[in-house]
């Protein structure tokens, strides 16, 4: 089993967060940043959240040889958008450059009148050549009316967790790390390196 893990991104929530859910599992992770400070990644497609998780981990791969280097690729979907956001919800929402308060309030008009009904899922990819493990983790559940909580940033704020009437921000680490969609991944990926 791995020891150490290196996550593959320039997205310091969801670094922060892949570090601390491999810390739930009892493992360590670190960003690549700290080993090679921040550089450019290829830009992402369109159609496969695995191909983008796999092109990010292989970049730092080829910079960091013989270490587990795992990348995610996240999307969120709306069952009432269906044809937006998905492999493309960082870009079409300008992830990079809107503040969280925007975002959620970007969901929330998207949502408005309609089905609340939303899937997070996240892709993991971890590479050690020749290794390639592939892992996928979803949350199902509803968009909240309005943010809510403290325990959290971004969309956790408005995502509700079935039958618990709370965001994932509204609820302690250890009711919400197991609810998470990466926390699904990082699971599955761990499961599938003993198969």
């Amino acid at each position: 089993m791995p020891t150490n893990f290196i996550i593959a991104s320039n997205n310091r929530n969801k670094t922060r967060e892949l570090i601390q859910i491999f810390e739930w599992f009892g493992q360590q992770a670190i960003s690549y940043q700290s080993l090679l400070g921040r550089v450019d990644f290829p830009k992402e497609g369109t159609t496969s959240y695995s191909e983008n998780a796999l092109t990010k981990a292989n970049w730092i791969a080829q910079k960091l040889p013989g270490k587990w280097i795992v990348a995610d690729d996240t999307g969120m979907m709306l069952k009432a958008c269906p044809q937006s956001l998905g492999i493309t919800t960082s870009r079409d929402l300008h992830m990079d450059q809107t503040t969280d308060s925007a975002l959620n309030q970007e969901i929330l008009k998207m949502v408005a009148n309609q089905s609340r009904e939303v899937t997070m899922q996240s892709t993991l990819v971890a590479v050690n050549q020749p290794h390639v493990l592939k892992a996928t983790g979803k949350f199902v559940g509803q968009i909240s009316a309005e943010p809510r909580g403290n325990n959290g940033k971004s969309f956790d704020l408005i995502l509700e967790v079935p039958g618990k009437n709370a965001t994932l921000a509204e609820l302690p680490n250890d009711e919400k790390i197991p609810l998470l969609h990466r926390t699904k991944a990082v699971q599955n990926l761990l499961d599938s390196y003993f198969i």
